[in-house]
């Protein structure tokens, strides 16, 4: 043990103080006179030694007060564990999280700033032939080989800001791999942060003995911030010349409540509409505004804010896709014109397919937007499978029933409509109470599972139309046919729109939005690849460009991205020099919310994870000192020599008070 103050032990001369007013007081005498003496001489000795043996123990606690305090105002610490980082054998790590929460203010600059000037401040307290690795979010190769100091810092002036934050497991397994590979024993790790309570995931994680960490918090002046967390459209109907609503959700992260923050959404590159929310903190408030476009196409749409320091989050990206023409596919072994056929087959709007469910083609029904299956009966495990998948993707399936079992053979009328629902609200505004819906005179029984909504009940309460959502799309049933034998659906009003709405509803909106850092397997079902072409990613806005690895599944195209993006914006998807997607990209809102671990908290989460956290320092104080004095002040023997003082005081107290 050493001290970090050692000049401060010339105060333990004052222990001579004590010591003289105990002489002092031991050497003096007081006379008492007294009759008889011969009785009370032995009680006179016993008192004497008492009173001596008294004096000796309040002489010692007192002693033993002022050098613990002494001790403990000289702060003792182990040189051993601030010597263990200060070997020209080990390697050093410097890890910057560079991700947006690191955008906040500081006392000074920013968060980001601080944290690298600290780090560079920090290789003046190693050796000449120390060697650095600079890692951050992104784990850039360039920055991970072991580097002089010169190099270092240089590496740390090109460091800039990233949307992903990283998780804590994969910084410090990412570190130890680095130690092995580079044939290190020993290394320390300096980790500069904000530490985001999301960041703390050490699932995995092994223990190394040869890995020791220090990390450094950084804090903010202000923490608040307002963001836009998600955004969505009001129908999922979505063609040129209909109206729609744009729904938007606002939270906000600090504890004061923001009262009519102006939100403004953007539709290529013009103002659409605006409007003011106000948000109660730590709440949330959903905001909705209205818009209509006029063309086909892909629309880069974007909602915004303003919110002061943090803005990464405060603007959300998005691509609205109309369809000029819908793909209708109907699979039905009839030669005749069907009643499918007689509402797509002469619309423009709507590319109309008939095809032999015997010989059906993959790839023309992962394109289609609607599915009609006239004929169950035919349908194998096969087929079935890629329907599935369709609606998966997006595609409204409609199943009419196996004429082939009938269960039910009264004649009955539709009396129910799920009118309130999103499929009914816009095509039938009021339903009489004896409305002429649909007569049926054969149908199935068919079954409802927990996520199923029937949208269409007969007299005796079975459903009639029934509406399961399967991933982007949906299924519908039916439990009759459209042969006259079984029902009048065909002949009726509600027929055309009922397929119109299947329609629209499988040629709506695609994703309008990914994420960066989460989303890194797309799915497209409606690219034709021939041969060994190959998709481009590019960005107009920055000039990015990649080639991404990709391959053909189930006549569906799959693109893997990982982490190849730099950053959140528009990014477009080429096939032959021609653009065949308008992707929009948002940084992950992970890091919105701003709450953060303290101290102890992050002391208590590494040491559970089994990693060596030999120190966690203030960054300010960590500037300004010694590296060695920087991990002296972590040592907490100090505390234990108070606690000793105080006992002294205490066993004083008790002894003069109570030892008669």
């Amino acid at each position: 043990m050493t001290f970090l103050y050692p000049k401060i032990l010339w105060a333990l001369t004052a222990l001579l103080i004590p010591i003289a007013v105990h002489l002092f007081n031991f050497r003096r005498h007081k006379t008492v006179y007294f009759s008889n003496t011969a009785v009370l001489k032995t009680i006179q000795q016993e008192n004497a030694k008492t009173k001596k043996l008294k004096y000796l123990v309040v002489l010692t606690l007192r002693c033993l007060f002022i050098a613990a305090l002494v001790l403990a105002f000289a702060f003792p610490y182990k040189p051993d564990e601030a010597a263990r980082i200060n070997t020209d054998e080990g390697l050093v790590g410097i890890y910057l999280d560079n991700s947006m929460s690191m955008k906040a203010q500081s006392s000074k600059t920013t968060l980001l700033e601080d944290a690298r000037e600290s780090a560079k401040s920090l290789s003046d307290k190693f050796s000449p032939s120390t060697r650095y690795v600079l890692m951050t979010n992104s784990f850039e190769m360039q920055n991970e080989y072991p580097m002089n100091r010169d190099e270092m810092l240089d590496q740390l002036d090109r460091m800039n800001l990233v949307g992903q934050p990283v998780k804590m497991n994969a910084l410090v397994e990412r570190f130890g791999m680095l130690k092995k590979l580079h044939g290190y024993e020993n290394a320390t790790l300096f980790m500069y942060s904000d530490f985001q309570k999301n960041q703390f995931d050490f699932s995995g994680v092994r223990p190394d003995s040869g890995l020791r960490v220090i990390a450094i918090p950084m804090h903010a002046e202000l923490q608040s911030n307002v963001s836009i967390d998600s955004v969505w459209l009001g129908s999922p109907v979505m063609q040129a010349g209909l109206a729609n609503e744009v729904h938007v959700m606002v939270t906000n992260h600090g504890e004061k409540e923001m009262k009519g923050l102006p939100v403004n959404l953007n539709l290529d590159g013009k103002n659409a509409a605006s409007a003011t929310v106000d948000v109660e903190g730590g709440g949330a408030a959903e905001l909705v505004m209205q818009f209509m476009l006029q063309d086909a196409g892909d629309v880069k749409g974007s909602v915004s804010l303003m919110d002061y320091p943090i803005t990464f989050d405060d603007i959300y990206r998005f691509v609205i896709s109309t369809r000029p023409v819908l793909k209708v596919v109907e699979l039905n072994k009839a030669n005749n014109q069907s009643s499918v056929a007689l509402v797509f087959e002469d619309d423009p709007q709507y590319d109309y397919v008939l095809m032999d469910p015997t010989r059906f083609d993959l790839g023309v029904l992962s394109q289609a937007q609607l599915i009609v299956v006239s004929e169950t009966s035919t349908i194998n495990e096969t087929l079935h499978k890629s329907l599935m998948e369709d609606a998966e993707n997006g595609a409204s399936v409609v199943f009419f029933c196996d004429d082939g079992k009938v269960v039910d053979t009264n004649t009955m009328s539709v009396n129910d409509l799920a009118v309130s629902h999103e499929f009914f609200n816009d095509m039938v505004v009021d339903l009489p109470q004896h409305a002429d819906l649909p007569q049926v005179r054969q149908h199935v029984r068919l079954k409802t599972a927990a996520n199923t909504t029937v949208l269409m009940h007969l007299d005796n309460g079975d459903p009639m139309l029934t509406m399961k959502t399967e991933g982007k799309g949906r299924v519908f049933e039916l439990a009759t046919t459209l042969d006259a034998h079984w029902s009048s659906l065909d002949d009726h009003a509600l027929f055309v729109p009922m397929l119109l709405k299947m329609a629209m509803l499988g040629g709506g909106v695609g994703r309008l939005a990914y994420t960066l850092g989460e989303d890194k397997t797309l799915f497209f079902g409606d690219l034709s690849l021939e041969g060994l072409e190959h998709l481009t990613v590019k960005s107009e806005e920055d000039g990015f460009e990649m080639m991404p690895a990709h391959e053909v599944r189930n006549n569906r195209v799959v693109l893997f991205l990982q982490d190849a993006l730099p950053e959140a914006g528009f990014y477009e998807l080429l096939v032959r020099d021609s653009v065949c997607h308008v992707m929009a990209w948002n940084d992950s809102r992970l890091e919105s919310e701003m709450v953060f671990a303290g101290e102890a908290e992050v002391a208590n989460a590494f040491n559970e994870a089994g990693i060596d956290l030999m120190a966690v320092l203030d960054a300010d104080e960590f500037a300004g000192n010694d590296l060695v004095q920087a991990m002296a002040r972590q040592s907490s023997i100090w505390k234990w020599f108070v606690l000793l003082a105080l006992l002294a005081l205490a066993g004083e107290v008790l002894v003069l008070r109570f030892w008669k």
